[in-house]
């Protein structure tokens, strides 16, 4: 089911700013709240948008925790944290 949510104008203005997002690499779009626990929307380098939970492995790592706006994964030992780009 799919769900509607409100685009404030802050996101529609970075939306159409050019070069916003930084290329090739894994960027933090955005996190929500959802009955089934917290989920962040990632952007990969090649473009493609995932919507991952804890427990979730991306770029060799695992998601550890996801807060408003912030992501932390483990990978190798090390703590990683992804926050949303001009946040």
């Amino acid at each position: 089911m799919a769900q509607t949510v409100e685009i404030t104008e802050e996101t529609r203005v970075a939306a159409t700013v050019e070069a916003a997002l930084p290329l090739f690499e894994t960027v933090l779009l955005g996190t929500l709240t959802t009955p089934n626990g917290p989920k962040a929307i990632l952007r990969n380098g090649f473009g493609g948008v995932k919507t991952v939970g804890i427990g979730s492995h991306i770029n060799g790592g695992e998601v550890t925790a996801i807060r408003d706006g912030e992501l932390f994964i483990s990978r190798s030992g090390r703590g990683i944290k992804l926050t949303i780009p001009g946040s």
